[in-house]
This record gives C-alpha cells, sequence and structure tokens, in this order.
C-alpha cells in the first residue's frame, strides 16, 4: 500500500508539473513569438483563462487619448465567492495599462497566487513596453533566458520536437535518462523506441492533437545501451500566431522503480488472492461503517459451505445467515468486536440457502488502511464446524441421559436440581420434586421378560414427558424408578395437579407384544424451600413420601411430612389432626371455572376442598378424603362442603355476580345417609341458598352399586329443586337402560378421555359418541380437564354444553374466581 500510495503521489506531483510548464511554454510563446500587440494581449487573457483557471481576465491598455479592452472569459459563470484583483502594468515608472482577472480562489495579496500573477504582470508590462518600443528590452530577454534555464534543469525530461516528432530540443535530464547525447538524436523520433507496432498508431494520435489537447501514458524505452526502462509521457502541441501546430513538447518521468515495484505488489496481491480462493474455509470481506458492513467479496469455499452464489451475497450484510435465530448468545461477541473494530470470535448457528442448519465457527479479523490507523474493512473466517460439534453433543448427550429411555441419568438430574433451585431462590418460587416408581413391575419382567419390561419403560418414560412443561425435567434413575423436577412454581398446589395427570396418564392400558398391559405408580413429592435446600435432601424425603405410598396400598400420592422423617404420622393422629381441621377453620374451598363453550362465558363453578395444616402445609385431598370416609368424617366435613358452597353462591349473587351453579362432590357415604334429602334441606334453608343453583356430582360407581335406593334418593334430592350430574361419566360400568331411568341433567366426561382427545382418535370417538348419548337423552354434557385450545375447540364442535379445565382456570379462592368472573364479562 506504501507503494501504491507513493505512485500516486509522484503522479499528482509529475502533472503538477506537467502543468506548469505547459503554462510556461505557452506564455513564452505568446510573450517571445506574436508580433502584433492586441494579438498578444488576447492571447495572455486566454492562456490565463485557459490554463491558469481564471474565470475571466482583461488588459486595457492605455493610449494616452483613448483606451482599448482586450479580455477573455471562461465558460463558468461567476458566482457570489468570485474574488476580483487589478494589477496596474507599469514599465520604468509610467503606466501602460491594467490587468484586471476574476477567481474562485485566494487572489489575496502575498498569497500564492497574487505573486505568480504579480510576475506575470511585470513580464506583460515589459513584453507591452518591448512591441511598443523600437529597442530590444533586455530585461525581458533576461526573463526569458531564465525560464529556459529553469526547463534545460528541470529533473524532468522535456524535449520539443517538429509536427512530425522530430527532435529539436531535449533538457539534460533528458540526455541523462536515455544515454543519448543530444546531437545523437537530433532529428530523430524519442517518443519511445521500443519496436511495439501498437506505437505507431499512438503517434497518428498525438499528431491528431488540437490546441488544448494533451496524450498521456506509460511507454517502454530502451537507452542508448539498450537496457528498457519505463516512462511516462505527457504530449502537448505548440501553434503558432496562425493558430498551427508547429511543434510537441513531451515532459517525461522514469518510472521504471515504480513501474517493477507495481508489479511486485500485483503479484503478492494475486498470490493472496490465489490463497483466498485455495481456502478450504469460507472467507468474507465487508465493509467496516458504522451503518454499513455489507459484503464486498466471498471465496469459493464460502459458497460451497452456504449454497449461496457470491452474486448473490455482495451488498448484503453477514448476519443474513443467522436468519431468525437470533437467541445466542454468542451473537453479542461479534456485534461488539464490529463496534470496537477488533478481533472476535464465536461459534453460531447459522443456515444454508437451503434452510439447513451448520454451526459456524466464525472468527473476524479488522484490515487496517496503509497508516493502520483507520479500519476499512473485516475479515471473517467461516468455518464449518458441524461434525465436531454434533460428534461433542452426542458424546455429551450419552454422558448425561438414559440410554434405554432417552430421558435425564442422575447425573443431568443433579445439575438440572441445582439450577432449579438457583433459579427459584432469585425469583422466589417453588421447586417440586416427584419420586415415581412402578407398581410390582417385576412381575411384568418376570413374565414377559426383559424385553417386555424396557419396552413398557420407554413407554412410560413417554407419557410422563407429555405429562409435563418442556422447562421441567423428567429423569430416570435406574430399574423402574423416575424422578420429576418441576419448575417455576407459583404455587406448592400446583404439583398435585401434576400428580393427578401423571396417574391418569399411567391408568391407560400399555400395548406391549401386541397385549394390553396395564401399570400403576407410586408418587412421593418433596418442595423446594418447604422441605429443603439442595437435590440429596429432597430426593431423600421423596423416596420416603414415595414409600409412604406404598405402605398404604401403592397406586397414589403423598407429599413429604416432617414426621414421616421421624415415625409415620398414625391413623389416630390424622383423624384427630381432620376432626380439629373442621373445628379450627383449616379447610377451605376453592373453585374451579365452568366454561359455557356456546357463548364462552364464566356459568358456574365447582367447589374443591382444601386442607392447609399449620405444621405441615398443604396435605392433599388424596391422602384425608379416603381417611375421612373410612372414619366417618366425611359426613361433618361433606355437610360443611355443600354448607359453604352455598353461602358463598348467596354471597356472590348480593354482590352483583350472576346467578352462578356451584357443583358440589358428594361421597358415597354422604350419599347412603336415609336423610340425605333433609339435611340438605336444611343447609338451604339455613343458608338462604336457592336450590336450582346447586348441582350435586355423583360418581358412576356411586349410584351404579344399589340401583332401587339410589333411584329413591335421587328422586327426593330432585324433589329439592336441585340437578344431579354423573361425574367421571366414562371410567364405569353404567347400564344405559338405568341411565335413562335415573332423573340425571348432566354427564360430565372424565378427564381421562380429554387428555389426548385433539391427537387419539380413540379419545375423540369415545368424547363424540358420550355426547351424541346426552344429548339423546336431552342431558347437558361437561368435559373436564381441558388443557389446550385444540381440545376445547373440538369439544364445541362435537356438541359439549360445558367445559372446565386450566385452559379456562384453575382452581382458585373466591375473591380469585370473582375477580377472574368480572374480568371475563368485561371482556
Amino acid at each position: 500500500m506504501a507503494i501504491v500510495d507513493q505512485t500516486l503521489t509522484l503522479d499528482a506531483e509529475s502533472q503538477r508539473l506537467e502543468e506548469w510548464y505547459l503554462l510556461l511554454g505557452e506564455l513564452s510563446h505568446c510573450l517571445w513569438y506574436t508580433a502584433e500587440l492586441p494579438e498578444m494581449l488576447r492571447g495572455f487573457c486566454r492562456i490565463l483563462v485557459q490554463r491558469a483557471g481564471y474565470l475571466c481576465a482583461e488588459v486595457e491598455l492605455d493610449l494616452g487619448d483613448k483606451s482599448e479592452i482586450y479580455r477573455f472569459r471562461a465558460d463558468r459563470q461567476a458566482g457570489k465567492e468570485t474574488k476580483y484583483l487589478i494589477l496596474p502594468l507599469q514599465r520604468y515608472g509610467d503606466v501602460l495599462a491594467q490587468l484586471r482577472v476574476g477567481a474562485d480562489f485566494d487572489l489575496s495579496e502575498n498569497g500564492d497566487a497574487y505573486n505568480i500573477l504579480s510576475r506575470f504582470a511585470n513580464e506583460l508590462a515589459q513584453a507591452i513596453h518591448a512591441l511598443s518600443s523600437t529597442h530590444e528590452h533586455h530585461d525581458l530577454q533576461d526573463n526569458m533566458d531564465m525560464l529556459a534555464l529553469s526547463v534545460q534543469q528541470s529533473p524532468f525530461a522535456v524535449v520539443i520536437t517538429n509536427a512530425d516528432g522530430e527532435l529539436e530540443y531535449g533538457n539534460d535530464s533528458f540526455c541523462r535518462i536515455s544515454g543519448y547525447a543530444l546531437n545523437e538524436v537530433l532529428g530523430k523520433h524519442v517518443f519511445w523506441n521500443s519496436g511495439d507496432p501498437a506505437d505507431e498508431k499512438v503517434m497518428r494520435i498525438i499528431k491528431a492533437l488540437k490546441v488544448g489537447e494533451h496524450w498521456q501514458g506509460d511507454v517502454l524505452s530502451h537507452r542508448k545501451d539498450g537496457t528498457a526502462y519505463w516512462e511516462r509521457q505527457m504530449v502537448s502541441p505548440l501553434c503558432n500566431a496562425d493558430g498551427y501546430i508547429t511543434h510537441l513538447i513531451a515532459v517525461k518521468q522514469d518510472i521504471t522503480d515504480s513501474k517493477f515495484q507495481l508489479k511486485e505488489v500485483e503479484q503478492a496481491l494475486l498470490l493472496r488472492e490465489q490463497a483466498l480462493v485455495s481456502s478450504s474455509n469460507g472467507i468474507m470481506i465487508t465493509r467496516s461503517d458504522d451503518s454499513d458492513h455489507s459484503i464486498v467479496y466471498v471465496n469459493p469455499a464460502f459458497e460451497r459451505i452456504t449454497g449461496y452464489t457470491a452474486q448473490e451475497v455482495i451488498g448484503r450484510e453477514g448476519r443474513f445467515l443467522v436468519r431468525e435465530d437470533l437467541a445466542q448468545p454468542d451473537l453479542e461477541e461479534i456485534r461488539t468486536a464490529l463496534r470496537e473494530k477488533r478481533a472476535g470470535c464465536a461459534l453460531l448457528r447459522n443456515y444454508r440457502k437451503d434452510g439447513t442448519q451448520f454451526w459456524n465457527e466464525l472468527h473476524i479479523s479488522p484490515v487496517k488502511d496503509a497508516t493502520g490507523a483507520a479500519t476499512t474493512h473485516f475479515v471473517s473466517v467461516i468455518n464449518d464446524v458441524s461434525e465436531r460439534v454434533n460428534y461433542q453433543k452426542e458424546l455429551e448427550y450419552q454422558a448425561t441421559h438414559d440410554s434405554l429411555t432417552g430421558l435425564a441419568n442422575r447425573n443431568l438430574l443433579n445439575d438440572r436440581i441445582t439450577q432449579a433451585i438457583a433459579w427459584a431462590k432469585r425469583q422466589d418460587l417453588s421447586v417440586g420434586l416427584m419420586l415415581l416408581d412402578l407398581d410390582h413391575f417385576k412381575l411384568i419382567n418376570d413374565a414377559s421378560g426383559h424385553g417386555a419390561g424396557d419396552e413398557m419403560l420407554k413407554q412410560v418414560a413417554n407419557r410422563l414427558s407429555h405429562c409435563v412443561r418442556e422447562t421441567d425435567t423428567v429423569a430416570r434413575l435406574g430399574g423402574d424408578e423416575f424422578v420429576i423436577i418441576l419448575t417455576d412454581l407459583p404455587e406448592t398446589g400446583d404439583v398435585d395437579i401434576v400428580a393427578e395427570k401423571i396417574l391418569a396418564a399411567l391408568a391407560r392400558p400399555f400395548e406391549i407384544n401386541g397385549h394390553d398391559v396395564f401399570v400403576t405408580a407410586s408418587i412421593g413429592i418433596s418442595l423446594y424451600p418447604r422441605d429443603g435446600d439442595h437435590g440429596e435432601i429432597l430426593l431423600r424425603y421423596a423416596d420416603i413420601a414415595m414409600y409412604r405410598v406404598k405402605e398404604h396400598g401403592r397406586n397414589s400420592v403423598r407429599q413429604f411430612i416432617p414426621e414421616m422423617g421421624v415415625t409415620a404420622i398414625s391413623r389416630l393422629n390424622m383423624e384427630g389432626a381432620l376432626r380439629r381441621a373442621l373445628e379450627r377453620h383449616e379447610l377451605t374451598l376453592h373453585y374451579q371455572p365452568k366454561i359455557e363453550l356456546a357463548t364462552g362465558h364464566i356459568v358456574g363453578a365447582e367447589a374443591l376442598v382444601r386442607w392447609h395444616h399449620p405444621q405441615i402445609g398443604l396435605i392433599h385431598p388424596i391422602e384425608f378424603i379416603p381417611l375421612a370416609e373410612e372414619t366417618g368424617l366425611i359426613l361433618p366435613l361433606g355437610e360443611w362442603v355443600l354448607a359453604e358452597a352455598c353461602r358463598q353462591q348467596v354471597s356472590w349473587k348480593k354482590s352483583g355476580m350472576a346467578d352462578l351453579k356451584i357443583a358440589i362432590n358428594m361421597s358415597p357415604r354422604q350419599f347412603r345417609q336415609e336423610d340425605l334429602s333433609d339435611r340438605v334441606a336444611a343447609i338451604f334453608a339455613e343458608t338462604g341458598a336457592d336450590p336450582s343453583n346447586v348441582t350435586l356430582e355423583l360418581t358412576e360407581s356411586m349410584v351404579m352399586q344399589d340401583v332401587n335406593s339410589t333411584l329413591v334418593a335421587l328422586r327426593a334430592l330432585k324433589n329439592l329443586g336441585l340437578s344431579i350430574s354423573l361425574d367421571d361419566f366414562g371410567t364405569g360400568y353404567s347400564s344405559l337402560s338405568y341411565l335413562r331411568r335415573f332423573p340425571i341433567d348432566e354427564l360430565k366426561i372424565d378427564k381421562s378421555f380429554i387428555n389426548d382427545i385433539h391427537e387419539n382418535p380413540d379419545d375423540a370417538a369415545i368424547a363424540s359418541a358420550i355426547i351424541a348419548m346426552a344429548l339423546s337423552l336431552s342431558l347437558s354434557v361437561v368435559a373436564e380437564g381441558v388443557e389446550k385450545k385444540e381440545q376445547a375447540e373440538l369439544l364445541r364442535k362435537m356438541g359439549c354444553s360445558q367445559v372446565q379445565g386450566y385452559y379456562f382456570g384453575r382452581p382458585m379462592d373466591a375473591v380469585g374466581f370473582a375477580t377472574r368472573y368480572r374480568e371475563h364479562i368485561n371482556e
């Protein structure tokens, strides 16, 4: 770059000197060879405008009793910025004339233009005096001698030929460069002597030059000793007073060293270009402006790696290779490096023209200018390392995942637990940890072989993965033990909901070797921060809770409580705690919205009991409801739930909410009371609730135990004015003939048929058949467990009346439900 800059500087200086010599030459010819004064004055003005760049020039000649003006103007128009200057033309104290000029450059006194113009004016005054006098003026001759001497001693070769190009004059530099004495080449052609036939063509161009034109070029010449050298020439014609070209003047410069240095630079650049072309890595050169990083060059390897041709990417910015995949941490490193104009390295996901992804190990480096101060471009090296990255990922995957199920193994599990706890601590959230063990799994291995057992484990792993979110983790500890980490839990009760979902998913049969196989699971749960603050203790506590499930019949869920770590909560203690819960108001109701699909409005709610133990915390209903059934506590508990729900319904009605229907679950033992209808009527009378806004939910198995007694009880309840809903429909063994006889208002489809209704044609067919049957019997249909929009839309098309589930709202306390209802009606 330094050589190139030096050459450019030399060219500029050479051109400036050549223009200067041409100006002096024309002025010399005008002042020395013009015979008539008017012609000389007009010629002088023309040279100032055409050669020196003035906008206008005029000479006013003083003839005593009169004056004459000789002027010449440029094609350009004078503007507001034009400067004017008037110089007197004096000789021996007498003012002979005035020189007036206009220019768009500085003409202030003592400036370069002023000093040069003053000298020209002085010489013009001498020439006017000479033509106006009969004697010779030696001062003018002296000036012309000085001009000739400067040409003779110029560091550039200057030659003057006749119109045919035959040498008439050559200065000392010409003789030095060419090696010829002047008398050896007088009368010969000296513009070049390379012997190239093309020289004749250029000579014809030079002879055809007109006044004011010039030819410039680099030519190869030979010295007297035969050595070759390169010279740069500018050839211009000289004309006589009549305007005919009489001579050619050429300024020559020996550029041999620069020419060969430039050739070396070109060879070096060619070598680098070939290296870029031959590189197996992609090369991309981009601009470095803050607002412009567009591509100016890519090599063939870039085209091969990306699938884009050079024509398709030149002018675009390199970030197009990332497409929309902007969530990459290493991208910020590249942005910072570009902004700070420094080197940078990143591993990025890039995309080829056909859309396929490849891993790009990108290195960028700034390219400086000749001074090394400014960054002009960036060169980027693109290295496709997909094979290496994929191999590393495979090794990492094998080290962190179970080879049979593809789930996380113990190594990854420990890391995920640590990360989940760290995140929950910063966000003030909870983490749920489930330990799941398949019940009697050994029987499957013993009966069907380990191949069947492995297939079962894979299917279990798949179902577990579908029960949790992408942010959660399902891991296999070994054998038939699985661990599930539930992250970002705003409420600890959410873990029980997921546990119920898992038990429902595992309750469906597994197809193993063409046979339906059933399996259940025991699940133990521990929670951060309630039970511990690191993974080891959470796993231990979940394991204790899981074994407590196995001790109490398996196929259930338990949360760890501190008493489990010392001694089990006895049946007597649990019974006493539940009795105190009723007395101490530790029980509360949560309400899950029921949505009418036709309008999308909230039309009711299902009341669900919750127990918040003062020491243990939340106790899942699955733990205390069976105990309450066995001990008879379900009777006071059930009446409390019904009364509390009725009181809440009345309260909502007084607050301006519409007549919402509240559904209350009734236990089998409670339903079998002989005076059930009287008890329910008493609650209505006590609370003031409207029976038409109350729905009792009975399970399918409950009403089928004693059909005759059931029919009597149902008719008695119906006479009170309330509605009857058959819950968990499809999981029992209903007789359609009895179903037709029962005074039932509503069927509630069990959520096990809803979970995969949008994906499983069998579940969709079952749900559709239930809905069609219910409609044919003039019954309403409620689907529970709706968690996706697709499920709700499909149920609406099937004709389902109402739905409830997490998609529309989780169970919430009374205040939360009222807020949600008001928001809903205002939407």
